[in-house]
């Protein structure tokens, strides 16, 4: 019987099955292979050096390596270590009640400030981009004085004051408005068809329904790319969770860690602390995996 011959799926490639006949492009497939693969690499040894700290004794962790590979054991007990030296589950509760209200919350402004700027065209439209795309320019740390004393003298149209300072509200309210996550929206949005929307409004559907009945369901994939990466953002944040919070029963997991490394604990339980961390995130990718790359794919090649 004679054997089957394989064929290379199309999709997974940079080159068609058919082309890859072709002795220069699968020299150019192999090139980008390798450099994609050494760029693996070298984006892994962080990683992999903060897995081997956590699994290794303390004596060993500043030893040689050669009396690292002829001493070198297992000891799991330091993530143990790690969640009862410090509140651990309950800055892992406060990171993610702080990261979920966040992306809740600019998934729901960002879309419908997207959608207003893409398909109802309100006045001083390009006022309103150029002040949006001045916001991405502007680094935090450059506001991060006059917010702060934003949250300390919060108020609505000077009708009242509150402190927000060492609340969840100052952790939460200040990351709501984000101008990149509007142009990202506005971009996808942007190559929707106006037809469906017309025949919406024909049918006697209102913006709001046409927003939340239509366009939302249809926009899944760019949601779960801008949902997937404003978590982590969010999640791995340290800098404004350290300027507005100082009682410890608010502290992100982030500040948690901070502090376990100013008690002064070994390195293996830090870093033990660290890969606790990032169990969300990996979680996160590795389900959300192949809806991040076709909302990306989606959002970059669609004409």
């Amino acid at each position: 019987m004679a054997k089957k011959k394989r064929t290379l799926p199309d999709d997974r490639y940079i080159f068609p099955g058919y082309e890859l006949k072709d002795k220069n492009n699968m020299l150019i497939y192999r090139i980008w292979g390798a450099i994609v693969f050494l760029g693996a690499v070298l984006t892994s040894i962080p990683f992999l050096w903060m897995l081997i700290t956590a699994v290794m004794p303390t004596e060993l962790i500043f030893a040689p390596i050669t009396k690292i590979a002829s001493g070198f054991k297992f000891e799991f007990s330091h993530f143990a270590r790690a969640w009862e030296i410090t509140p651990f589950f309950g800055y892992f509760m406060n990171s993610i009640l702080v990261a979920g209200s966040v992306v809740a919350g600019q998934i729901l402004i960002s879309a419908m400030a997207a959608y207003s700027l893409s398909k109802l065209r309100p006045p001083m439209y390009q006022v309103i981009m150029v002040l949006l795309l001045s916001t991405i320019m502007i680094p935090f740390e450059t506001i991060a004085i006059p917010l702060y004393l934003f949250m300390r003298d919060f108020s609505i149209a000077g009708l009242f004051k509150l402190n927000l300072i060492n609340t969840y509200w100052a952790l939460i309210l200040p990351g709501l408005a984000n101008g990149f996550n509007i142009f990202i929206f506005k971009s996808f949005f942007d190559k929707l068809p106006n037809d469906f929307i017309e025949a919406a409004r024909v049918d006697g559907y209102s913006e709001t329904a046409i927003f939340f009945k239509i366009i939302i369901p249809i926009s899944r994939s760019i949601i779960t790319v801008i949902a997937i990466l404003n978590f982590v953002t969010i999640w791995n944040s340290f800098f404004w969770p350290l300027i507005v919070t100082n009682e410890p029963q608010i502290y992100t997991l982030m500040l948690g860690i901070y502090k376990i490394i100013e008690e002064g604990q070994p390195w293996n339980v830090v870093m033990a602390a660290v890969t606790i961390s990032m169990v969300p995130t990996i979680i996160g990718f590795a389900v959300f995996q192949r809806q991040i790359m076709r909302g990306i794919l989606f959002t970059t090649l669609q004409e």
